[in-house]
């Protein structure tokens, strides 16, 4: 059985490419192994990150009984140990191109505004760095 702290670890997808298809389906199988052990409780999380995580594993996990292994771009949080948000969100492309990243803010994970959605980088540090 893996702790929380393994699952979320698993779900280091920033830089794919076609290799980590099967990282993926096993992450998604360990989260519905995890599911049906009752082992996962999504209301018993409040951080916010963890709570959409294992709400687009759901989705994901449908999406794949029903697309096979066709899945090749999507959203999947990018949580911290704590459950809340790294302030660099990408989305994971299985497709062998960098997906787009964008900057956020770690307590909602909420677009900050005026940072913009681009492959590679997006510096999010400068939005948490030039408050003094």
């Amino acid at each position: 059985e893996m702790t929380q702290e393994q699952l979320l670890d698993s779900f280091h997808l920033m830089a794919t490419s076609s290799e980590d298809l099967p990282i993926l389906w096993n992450a998604i199988n360990n989260y519905e192994s995890m599911k049906a052990l009752e082992a996962t409780d999504i209301k018993k999380w409040k951080e916010p990150c963890q709570r959409e995580l294992y709400k687009v594993l759901d989705r994901l996990a449908r999406e794949q009984q029903k697309a096979g292994d066709r899945l090749y771009k999507f959203y999947l949080p990018n949580c911290n140990k704590n459950g809340f948000y790294h302030s660099k969100q990408c989305e994971t492309s299985l497709e062998g191109e960098p997906g787009l990243c964008w900057c956020v803010y770690p307590w909602s994970g909420k677009k900050i505004l005026g940072s913009t959605a681009v492959r590679g980088d997006p510096k999010c540090h400068q939005y948490f760095n030039s408050q003094n």
